[in-house]
């Protein structure tokens, strides 16, 4: 089994630091690899910091109406072909129950990319919760075979929220 750290540049560097800053309009890099993207439509407001020993703390105060919020993780993977499994595990907690997405995002040729979502949802409220999942690479008919690069993406809510997302592991079997 892999090292949880090896496929994410800085995961676990980001997850011992100590920085807070606030969120940006539409993209607010964290560290290299690791931003948030937003909905220009969104009109991302807020602030987010990294307390030692956990991932992220974010509030998001957004004042306008967009489509999507997503937390980006950029991953260093071996050849898909060599890869049965692509997963993450991870424990959150939020001021109120929220529902979330995950999904496997790899790039295409001309700067498309094809998201292959996790199965499970990801479910949180004010006592932390779990979440463990993971694809099974034969099973993702549409995974492409060659990518110039991959993330994991965690689609946020488009409403006001905190959440804290006290760890993050991937991993890759």
């Amino acid at each position: 089994m892999s090292k949880p750290a090896q496929h994410v540049h800085n995961l676990a560097e980001f997850t011992n630091s100590n920085q807070s800053g606030s969120l940006r309009t539409t993209r607010t890099d964290l560290a290299p690899g690791i931003f948030l993207n937003a909905d220009p439509k969104l009109e991302l407001t807020g602030f987010y910091s990294s307390r030692s020993g956990h991932f992220l703390d974010l509030c998001s105060a957004p004042s306008g109406e967009g489509a999507w919020l997503g937390l980006h993780i950029a991953l260093r993977l071996p050849p898909i072909t060599d890869v049965t499994y692509i997963g993450f595990a991870s424990r959150i907690a939020s001021d109120t129950p929220l529902m979330m997405r995950a999904c496997l995002r790899s790039g295409i040729e001309g700067g498309n990319f094809r998201d292959s979502f996790f199965e499970k949802h990801i479910l949180t409220d004010r006592s932390a919760q779990n979440y463990l999942d993971a694809l099974y690479l034969d099973s993702v008919p549409d995974l492409p075979l060659t990518s110039p690069w991959h993330e994991l993406v965690v689609f946020l809510p488009c409403d006001a929220f905190e959440i804290t997302i006290m760890n993050m592991h991937i991993f890759v079997l």
